[in-house]
């Protein structure tokens, strides 16, 4: 009897109980840095998190959506870092305001188009495709403007970094909204609807009429999309362009999407989910800071937990 209970056990606790898996280590972080740190729990310290899961954030949503189709984008933080180099560039061509957010978001959309059409019309691997695209938006960033940085001296772009609405930062409220519509778009449309019958099952996908590479290349757009999104945010943090944006944590949006429970086989997940993994990955990052652990112990840990979590969705898409 008891090896006929223990898969229902543990099918319960790694499929259904993710969230509460997520909230107690959350949970537990926070009691565990609070004894260590005095800064932990200060106002302080909540805008820091606020101010640093925002662009994580956004670009995780984005990366959710590739990733429900059995995809992957690993092109993301060059992405954002070109996106941002355009938005510079452009900058000193006397752009302003809101035309500032669209070239960086046609730049995310042109990147997002560039690694769908890789997959779709050429068949290389998702994997290898955006691991191409890495190398070549990072390329590009530092060509667009020969490796100089660009300060951004624009009325929206300071409103974004440093104002904020009822004591959170306005870049906190952008997640936020991007997040209330990415949660519509995977719930209550169609096409949210493709995405995962699409990951559970492509000939399943097809066979029910669904054009499969029409959804996977408009997922690619939406993570390019919240690439150029979080271009704005990221640039707002300091008033600056940065071609080395995001370098060395190009694995931070995977662990946590992954960590919240999205399936890397795809078909299973969720916007909310990915934002609890967003807040756990945001403070871990901050506790580890605030004790100023060494920076190459901080990679140790964080490449534990993405060793970790990558080993959890095994054994929930072995029990589910």
């Amino acid at each position: 009897m008891k090896r006929n209970n223990n898969p229902g056990f543990v099918r319960r606790v790694l499929v259904n109980g993710n969230v509460g898996t997520v909230l107690f280590a959350l949970i537990a972080l926070c009691i565990l840095w609070s004894s260590l740190s005095p800064y932990f729990f200060t106002l302080t310290n909540a805008k820091n998190l606020a101010i640093y899961s925002a662009y994580l954030g956004i670009m995780a949503f984005g990366f959710t959506f590739p990733i429900l189709t059995g995809s992957i984008d690993l092109s993301q933080m060059p992405l954002m870092a070109m996106s941002g180099m355009m938005m510079g560039a452009f900058y000193r061509l006397g752009v302003t305001g809101l035309g500032l957010f669209g070239v960086a978001s046609m730049t995310g959309l042109l990147g997002g188009a560039i690694n769908a059409t890789l997959v779709n019309v050429m068949n290389i691997i998702p994997f290898i495709a955006t691991v191409g695209t890495q190398l070549i938006f990072r390329a590009f960033s530092f060509l667009i403007t020969d490796g100089v940085y660009v300060t951004v001296k624009n009325s929206m772009i300071r409103t974004i970094g440093y104002e904020s609405i009822l004591g959170i930062p306005v870049m906190f409220w952008i997640m936020l909204i991007v997040l209330a519509i990415c949660w519509f778009v995977l719930k209550y449309t169609q096409f949210g609807r493709n995405l995962y019958c699409v990951g559970s099952s492509e000939q399943a996908a097809h066979l029910s009429g669904i054009n499969v590479k029409k959804t996977r290349f408009i997922a690619y757009l939406c993570s390019g999309l919240m690439c150029g999104i979080a271009a704005v945010v990221y640039t707002s943090q300091s008033g600056v362009a940065l071609n080395s944006a995001g370098t060395g944590a190009e694995m931070d949006i995977v662990t946590a999407v992954v960590i919240g429970g999205t399936s890397m086989s795809g078909g299973r997940g969720s916007i909310f989910n990915t934002f609890l993994g967003v807040i756990l990955m945001s403070v871990v990052a901050n506790g580890m800071a605030l004790l100023g652990l060494n920076p190459y112990f901080q990679m140790l840990f964080k490449g534990l937990i993405l060793v970790v979590a990558v080993y959890l969705d095994t054994l929930r898409a072995r029990n589910a």
